[in-house]
């Protein structure tokens, strides 16, 4: 994939104008759009179609802040690596509490025990998201490396939270 920020002419940042990024988008994807190649080549329309595509992904990859730091730290560093959270026993921990709460809640049908799990999840995403964009900021990789990966974590939690939830408000 190419550089998001250089096909928005944005600077390469975790920090993004949300406005201007929008802004850009519209008008690479309306410059672009297939639609407007029909009276073209089919080479022409295939070219359209493909850097369509590529704004597309630029797109989703700067409006999703895993992805979006994934691709500052791999302007930096060629690579980002998923590292194993093996080493970082006490959020290992945490990982297994919160997944038994879960279970326990989907079991129980307990939602005020699923709102104070959200409420908890939640705030240790806030807390992982503002130590994330310091460790950028710094750009201390190893930390920001670690953050990413319970960033992750926690979006994936937050996708079984879901549906949970919608388990539990179907009753």
């Amino acid at each position: 994939m190419l550089n998001p920020f250089a096909l928005f002419n944005l600077p390469i940042d975790y920090q993004v104008d949300e406005a201007l990024l929008k802004s850009r988008y519209l008008q690479l994807q309306k410059q672009f759009h297939p639609d407007n190649f029909i009276q073209h080549s089919a080479q022409q329309q295939r070219l359209a179609m493909q850097k369509s595509a590529e704004i597309n992904d630029a797109w989703q990859a700067l409006r999703d802040p895993i992805l979006r730091a994934e691709a500052v730290m791999a302007w930096h560093l060629g690579e980002v690596t998923k590292t194993e959270m093996s080493h970082d026993m006490a959020f290992l921990m945490q990982q297994i509490q919160w997944r038994e709460s879960l279970a326990e809640i989907e079991a129980t049908e307990d939602i005020d025990l699923f709102d104070r799990l959200a409420q908890e999840v939640e705030v240790a995403h806030q807390t992982a998201s503002d130590l994330l964009t310091q460790a950028l900021s710094a750009k201390d990789w190893q930390k920001a490396n670690l953050q990413l990966d319970r960033l992750r974590f926690l979006q994936k939690l937050k996708v079984e939270m879901a549906r949970v939830d919608e388990k539990l408000s179907d009753f």
